[in-house]
């Protein structure tokens, strides 16, 4: 039976109410947090918020599609303990926020949680404001399972020939990287896939501008070695 308990949990039905009403009032700097409202919001959310209450798991992967495309078995790799994969594709750091705020609680079982987050922000948010977003959701993870360790890593290269997105990435990977302390480990993901690949034309890490193919999530799995601090 998990351990994670929730002041006030009032079930799915409640949650499912809370997501057909657009979050008020709740913000981080600029950046709302709350859920979206398109797939796989609301019933993908609502059954695996289930699930890992009940399997209570030991290790997590968070983040958005970059996250939820990671293929199982090499997740399997990144950890002691068998991975829930808690990847939501659109996903902004607020969207993320609001979820480890919603599904984590006192008493959660995890050790080593892997967050890959930001991608999404670029459009509409500063470096700094993705920045201090991304650290604001290791603080919360850490302060729900204090004796966790989290892997950030930074915001992966995009091959879309966005110049300020590009500039903004680099932005925020420089404040990620500067990061220190207990619990925490930043992995630099950027350099590595962005040497790996030729300026212009296809990469075979990519299959699409965003989005990594088999060999990219191999190279980034091993970039990683083992999640943990």
């Amino acid at each position: 039976m998990s351990r994670i308990t929730r002041p006030g949990w009032a079930g799915i039905a409640a949650l499912l109410a809370f997501l057909a009403v657009p979050a008020h009032g709740e913000t981080h700097g600029e950046m709302p947090v709350g859920p979206r409202t398109q797939p796989p919001y609301p019933d993908w959310l609502t059954t695996r918020m289930d699930t890992m209450r009940r399997q209570d798991p030991k290790a997590m992967l968070l983040g958005d599609s970059l996250v939820a495309g990671w293929p199982p078995d090499l997740a399997r790799r990144l950890f002691d303990a068998e991975p829930m994969n808690f990847g939501a594709g659109g996903d902004t750091t607020g969207n993320l926020l609001w979820r480890v705020r919603q599904s984590f609680g006192p008493g959660m079982g995890l050790t080593s949680a892997l967050v890959l987050i930001g991608t999404n922000d670029l459009p509409n948010r500063s470096a700094a404001e993705i920045a201090a977003s991304i650290v604001t959701i290791a603080t919360d993870v850490t302060r729900f399972a204090p004796g966790a360790c989290v892997t950030l890593l930074t915001l992966l290269p995009r091959r879309d020939g966005n110049a300020a997105f590009a500039e903004r990435i680099m932005d925020v990977n420089r404040r990620l990287t500067a990061l220190t302390g207990s619990g925490l480990r930043v992995v630099d993901a950027y350099e590595p896939l962005r040497d790996a690949c030729p300026a212009e034309g296809a990469c075979p890490l990519y299959k699409d501008p965003v989005h990594l193919t088999r060999a990219g999530y191999e190279r980034l799995t091993t970039l990683i070695g083992k999640a943990g601090c």
